[in-house]
């Protein structure tokens, strides 16, 4: 849309500087979630990823909802994504498809944006390893 094209424009000249923080972020989870009991992202060789999301997956749905209520808790708010499959949206005719159903179930994005900082990212951090 014209909106994004603009958006995009205005900070075209800032790219770099906001990707290297996107990726401090994503580094910073990298380095200190417990992946014991999480999964996240396997990135193919030579893929160039542009650190728009860092969805994380939980061994079940419960321990996803309960982690997500102790952040909400804190005023931290990470986002459902892929979430419900979409073969179980009302406008698609129902199709069983596990997989999916069982990713959408487990699945979150945790926050990632420029400016977020160390202090912030370690509550996320031990609050999620600690819930595990």
């Amino acid at each position: 849309s014209e909106l994004q094209g603009a958006m995009g424009l205005a900070v075209f000249n800032h790219i770099d500087e906001i990707f290297d923080d996107r990726k401090k972020v994503c580094n910073f989870y990298d380095n200190h979630l417990n992946f014991n009991k999480l999964q996240t992202i396997k990135l193919r060789e030579n893929t160039e990823w542009n650190y728009s999301y860092y969805p994380v997956l939980f061994e079940t749905e419960q321990k996803l909802l309960e982690t997500i209520a102790k952040l909400n808790h804190l005023n931290i708010f990470p986002r459902r994504y892929f979430y419900p499959s979409l073969n179980q949206v009302p406008y698609v005719d129902k199709v069983d498809m596990p997989v999916s159903e069982d990713i959408a179930l487990r699945i979150v994005c945790l926050p990632l944006y420029i400016g977020l900082n160390e202090n912030d990212l370690k509550l996320i951090v031990s609050t999620i390893n600690s819930g595990l």
